[in-house]
């Protein structure tokens, strides 16, 4: 990487900056037709939409926590992996900034009276980066895998399993019929996972579209270096006009140190995840904008249901009221963040209010005592080295069960090693995680975390009455409906409590004053469609 040309720079930097270095919606319903305009998103300036041609279209260099998995959106689940396929590919309806549904590949759509049937109007003359045809049989080719249980795909679980058939009446539309109905489909079809592929990359070399990916939008791979960078260029040929970069450069810098001294240095454009100490000098310094948004994140420690003690729900309940969630915010995260309400962000459709769980370290003990807890039982706590954000409150948790009377371990795993650990229920106790509802809707989110069937549930929670109120809840075609189902499972959640819900998250972006045109969504994504230098 670039950062050791300024090496002996950073290693100074971070001796003066070690005072702060941590140890560390719903849019879109049934039987409406969209408007046939694209998405006019909120942007850093008042841009919109693809940016214009530009003689002299520059490279932008973002620094982000870490490295892509890979590049097939059907069998991703990494953030940063979606983020860089957000821009590589189109699906056919997307969100605007407030995670509304617009169009994108679609131009418009219907859905039957019982919700269990969707009609597309897609886009004319659009071609995959490849030279292959955006169409119906396409769409067909791509859901059709998606929906394959024998392709074993992560995404399958999130939009695969729903879906019964997908048929095509000429080129330009295409028919969905579902399993059942779903309130909402057009949400979990805007999410990467609903990503289009080239039919091509499909047929000829499926197992390499991790490495290759071909998509139809404004950026392209142009190299990989894992653990190092990703490069992508302009895609000239993009249907929504030719973007108003030349390229992207994805640096993968872990430390939040060397981050900023790349933004100051002008070595990076834009940088992620910005130090709390750093905000406040970076705002009042012209040459930068800093973005704080609030997100649809919830920061949550899960518990190993499977693993005793964990397993008596007196244990779990003495875990959350050893957690003083008002000292985390205020003084750990000086107020960026607030304290967790519900088990989905108050950003999401289905957010219900249960209420924090108390602080009483007493109370905690009590239930230790009548659970039969020794003092000195170890829990082992995993954290990826990529959610920088959550380190400090997985130490603050860490050391609040110490002194609840556990021998609490934190281990910090890059994150292909976590994930791997999360698919064994006998290597953790405790994981730190956050729960974001990408779709803007509650639904996929309880379904992956809480549904017992979930091959996503690392909490192998199981509730009955639950799965029937989160099945029930993601049929209902009535809103109404749909928040009373989720209302009454986030009740019965945090009785049962198999998360240690802690704050919802914020986030901090901070860019060279000479950016415009990106867009920030609640879900954690940025769409780089728009991006210029001015």
């Amino acid at each position: 990487m670039r950062r050791n040309l300024f090496k002996n720079k950073l290693g100074l930097a971070l001796i003066a900056l070690s005072l702060f270095a941590a140890g560390c919606g719903n849019g879109g319903g049934a039987n409406s037709t969209a408007n046939t305009n694209t998405a006019a998103p909120n942007t850093v300036s008042s841009s919109t939409g693809a940016a214009s041609d530009t003689a002299a279209a520059k490279s932008l260099t973002i620094a982000l926590t870490g490295d892509a998995i890979g590049f097939d959106p059907q069998n991703a689940t990494d953030s940063i992996s979606s983020f860089i396929n957000y821009q590589i590919y189109d699906r056919l309806v997307t969100f605007n900034d407030k995670l509304e549904i617009v169009p994108q590949l679609a131009e418009s759509w219907k859905a039957s009276a019982d919700g269990k049937t969707w009609t597309f109007q897609l886009r004319q003359n659009v071609t995959f980066q490849d030279g292959a045809p955006f169409n119906s049989e396409a769409v067909k080719t791509n859901f059709e895998r998606l929906i394959n249980p024998d392709k074993k795909l992560s995404q399958y679980a999130t939009l695969g399993q729903f879906i019964e058939s997908v048929s095509t009446n000429g080129d330009s539309e295409v028919i969905f019929q579902l399993k059942e109905p779903q309130g909402a489909f057009l949400n979990n079809i805007a999410v990467t996972s609903g990503s289009i592929i080239s039919p091509k990359s499909i047929q000829e070399d499926e197992a390499g579209i991790a490495k290759k990916p071909v998509g139809t939008g404004p950026f392209k791979l142009k190299s990989w270096s894992s653990g190092n960078e990703i490069v992508l260029e302009a895609n000239d040929q993009y249907w929504g006009g030719k973007p108003g970069v030349s390229g992207i450069t994805f640096k993968t810098v872990t430390e939040n140190a060397a981050r900023v001294i790349m933004l100051e240095s002008g070595e990076a454009d834009l940088i992620d995840k910005v130090p709390g100490t750093d905000v406040e000098r970076l705002s009042n310094d012209s040459k930068f904008t800093v973005n704080t948004r609030s997100t649809n994140r919830v920061g949550y420690i899960g518990i190993n249901t499977k693993h005793a003690p964990l397993d008596n729900v007196l244990v779990r309940n003495a875990l959350n009221l050893a957690i003083n969630r008002e000292t985390l915010v205020n003084k750990l995260y000086e107020g960026r963040v607030e304290v967790a309400t519900s088990f989905i962000s108050k950003n999401s459709f289905g957010y219900t209010d249960v209420g924090a769980y108390a602080y009483d370290v007493e109370a905690a003990k009590k239930l230790l005592q009548d659970a039969g807890v020794k003092e000195g039982t170890t829990l082992r706590i995993v954290l990826a080295a990529n959610a920088v954000q959550d380190r400090p409150a997985a130490e603050f948790v860490q050391n609040s069960l110490q002194q609840l009377g556990f021998k609490a371990e934190l281990q910090v795993l890059e994150l292909a090693s976590y994930l791997d650990v999360l698919k064994n229920p006998d290597s953790y106790d405790l994981f730190v995680r956050g729960a974001s509802s990408v779709t803007g809707d509650g639904d996929a989110l309880l379904r992956d975390s809480f549904l017992s069937t979930s091959k996503s549930n690392y909490a192998f929670y199981a509730n009955p009455k639950v799965d029937e109120l989160i099945l029930a809840g993601g049929q209902a075609l009535d809103k109404a409906e749909r928040q009373k189902n989720y209302s009454e499972a986030l009740q019965l959640i945090k009785a049962d409590a198999p998360w240690i819900p802690l704050y919802e998250d914020t986030v901090q972006i901070a860019y060279s004053s000479k950016i415009e045109g990106i867009t920030f969504l609640p879900s954690l994504l940025w769409d780089l469609r728009g991006v210029k230098f001015k």
